[in-house]
This record gives C-alpha cells, sequence and structure tokens, in this order.
C-alpha cells in the first residue's frame, strides 16, 4: 500500500473503532443501566460484567480494524488496476 493509503487507513480504523466504542457503551449504559466495566471504578464490579465488556469491545473492535483494512486494501488493489489500465 501507498503511505497515503496507509495512513489514511491507520486514520479510518481509529476512528471507526472510536466510534464502535462510543455505541457501545451507549448501548451498555441503556441495557444495565451502569456505566461499562472499564470506566466505572466499583471494586464491586462483577467479574461476568467485566469479561463480558472485555469481549464486546474486543471483538468489535477487531471487526471494525479488520473491515477498515480489508476496504482500503481493496481500494488500492482498484487503483493500481486503473492505473495499469490506463497506462495501456
Amino acid at each position: 500500500m501507498s503511505k497515503a493509503i496507509d495512513l489514511a487507513s491507520t486514520a479510518a480504523s481509529l476512528g471507526g473503532t472510536a466510534v464502535a466504542t462510543k455505541v457501545l457503551t451507549a448501548g451498555w449504559k441503556k441495557v444495565t443501566g451502569n456505566e461499562p466495566p472499564a470506566k466505572n471504578p466499583d471494586p464491586d464490579e462483577a467479574w461476568r460484567d467485566i469479561i463480558v465488556w472485555a469481549l464486546l469491545t474486543g471483538l468489535v473492535t477487531t471487526l471494525v480494524k479488520v473491515g477498515v483494512q480489508r476496504a482500503m486494501a481493496k481500494l488500492n488493489e482498484d487503483d493500481q488496476d486503473n492505473t495499469s489500465q490506463s497506462e495501456i
């Protein structure tokens, strides 16, 4: 990948994971009525909630990162195909 696409991919991944985390946090608050365990300093927080939150955020942020990386790679591939066709 070119440096510009690599930078755009990184920025999109960071933005996408930030948005996904905000959405997950809002959903967690709505469902449980509490802050997510990552932001809740309560020492009595249930381990079940901590584990569920960790799995949920890990899964969603990884899917967002992989999705963005694949989309950017596809754009790069399509751009290279168009460039090589125009040279013919």
